[in-house]
């Protein structure tokens, strides 16, 4: 049973792994992959490294050797078959970003009922110059993860920020120790591919969650609620009529949009090759959302597998306290291995969950990142559009005033200064939106490298945990072979001996 499972899992993933890996050779997603996307060079270490740290190395290498670093120490990790308790005892961080290191530990439960929440403890060094300090140490809860996030897009517009784990309102309630564990290392993924970011490396607003005391932070937060608030509230009934009727001309160039046939606003005065892009990661989030389901489905088919494997263990050995001799002793061996057998699964499966799951899980956020910068794309253009028919409309009211005879020179005034205005605000949208298109193709090349570079350690992890759970496997039964021929080859030989033989050797 557990060959016909595992192999059929295994053979689901694969293909959609490949699928995802290498889009122009595997599935129709290829034919709408951007040229760009092609030949990826130098990409940065791997999802585990930034997960699990070291184990004891120093983690921070030269930046040439950063890659090379990180993916020998993720080895070095993996082979102590022990990945994720090493990153959470030892708060080690990975060898992502050769300007820093940042681990999230010590995850403690704070207060009770609906107002309970998890701390954790954000460890940081820095070579940066613009840092207060080396190394710092600083208490944040998933809000203040949240509201760095929050700054980094609104602030950050066409740059792809690293996501954040989903809110889980039932899990955070039960707070159980696998969900407190599993968030604390996307929390720590996030940051240091924060802090990898040739951009956000260098954000104030990533200094200061990283620096800032307790009190201090609590007060940026605070401001950032205040300004959030007021901006909301800004203006008065005027700011509210003009943001109404602005509302109604951006949905009215949407619907003429989507009425004129290309089904989404802006389709139209897009670039084609964008909108192949943007079709690809549609795709690719639906590739990559299947390809978790069925991670997650293995992983719980090799739990329930070690589970069944114990009880049987178990059951062995109540059979065999109702055998004499060398037959209870080889029904307490096979006992005892199959408890063996089951302490190692149990460890590939928490490898499993960690390097694989867990990776594919933080993959789909991830094209959920890029979906929000084509959407802040999309925004951007329409915004110029709206601006142009702003402009237009703003023309054709001016030229009205001038043909009609006996026009007041103060309303000719104003509705020239209206024309100039507007005209001045197509011109400040259309930088707006060729600025965010520029940022946002380095963007897609850069994020797509390192999404390469994942797919590659994705596939090498899921071989390496399915190898090192069948080596357990064979190493487990093999022993038991040998011991078992032992205890046959010893009643062999007490059968073939001599009566008086025999009853010496009982004596």
């Amino acid at each position: 049973m557990k060959l016909v499972v595992t192999l059929s899992e295994v053979a689901s993933i694969h293909y959609m792994l490949r699928t995802l890996q290498d889009p122009l050779t595997f599935g129709e997603v290829g034919n709408v992959r951007h040229g760009s996307f092609s030949n990826p060079t130098g990409p940065p270490p791997p999802y585990e490294s930034v997960v699990t740290g070291s184990a004891g190395h120093d983690v921070l290498p030269a930046a040439s050797d950063g890659a090379a670093s990180a993916a020998a120490a993720a080895r070095n990790v993996y082979a102590t078959g022990d990945a994720t308790q090493h990153a959470a005892a030892n708060g080690s961080a990975p060898a992502y970003s050769s300007e820093f290191e940042i681990a999230v530990t010590d995850p403690v439960k704070q207060g009770e009922g609906v107002s309970a929440y998890v701390s954790y403890k954000v460890r940081t060094r820095t070579k940066l110059a613009q840092y207060n300090r080396p190394t710092s140490e600083v208490i944040r809860r998933f809000r203040d993860f949240a509201h760095l996030e929050h700054q980094l897009q609104e602030k950050y517009k066409g740059i792809i920020i690293p996501p954040l784990p989903e809110k889980n309102a039932v899990q955070k309630f039960q707070m159980s120790q696998e969900f407190t564990e599993e968030r604390r290392r996307a929390l720590q993924v996030f940051l240091n591919r924060v802090a990898a970011h040739p951009v956000l490396s260098k954000s104030p607003e990533l200094q200061l969650f990283l620096e800032a005391t307790e009190d201090t932070w609590a007060v940026e937060m605070a401001r950032g609620q205040s300004v959030a608030a007021g901006a909301g509230a800004a203006g008065g009934p005027k700011s509210v009529l003009e943001n109404t009727v602005g509302f109604f001309k951006g949905l009215g160039a949407a619907a003429t949009s989507i009425v004129g046939g290309s089904g989404r606003a802006g389709d139209a005065a897009e670039d084609p090759e964008y909108i192949k892009v943007r079709d690809y990661l549609t795709a690719l989030e639906s590739h990559l959302s299947e390809a978790h389901r069925q991670a997650a489905r293995l992983t719980g088919k090799e739990v329930e597998l070690g589970e069944a494997t114990l009880e049987f263990g178990q059951s062995l050995e109540r059979l065999g306290r109702l055998e004499e001799g060398n037959v209870s002793e080889a029904f307490s061996q096979l006992s005892s291995r199959a408890a063996e057998l089951v302490a190692a699964r149990r460890k590939g499966c928490e490898a499993l969950a960690a390097k694989f799951e867990a990776p594919l899980k933080e993959a789909v956020r991830s094209v959920r990142s890029v979906t929000a910068v084509c959407s802040d794309r999309a925004a951007a253009l329409v915004a110029h559009m709206m601006a142009k028919h702003d402009v237009d409309a703003k023309k054709v009211k001016w030229a009205k005033l001038r043909g009609t005879p006996g026009s007041p020179p103060e309303r000719l005034a104003e509705a020239e200064r209206e024309v100039s205005e507007a005209e001045a605000r197509l011109r400040s949208s259309k930088i707006a939106y060729e600025e965010l298109v520029s940022t946002m193709t380095e963007e897609l090349n850069r994020w797509q490298k390192e999404r390469s570079a994942d797919m590659s350690a994705l596939l090498r992890d899921f071989a390496l945990a399915q190898a090192s759970m069948s080596s357990e496997g064979v190493k487990a039964w093999s022993g038991l072979l040998a011991e078992l021929q032992a205890v046959q080859g010893t009643q062999t030989l007490a059968a073939a001996a001599p009566p008086q033989a025999a009853a010496a050797a009982a004596q």
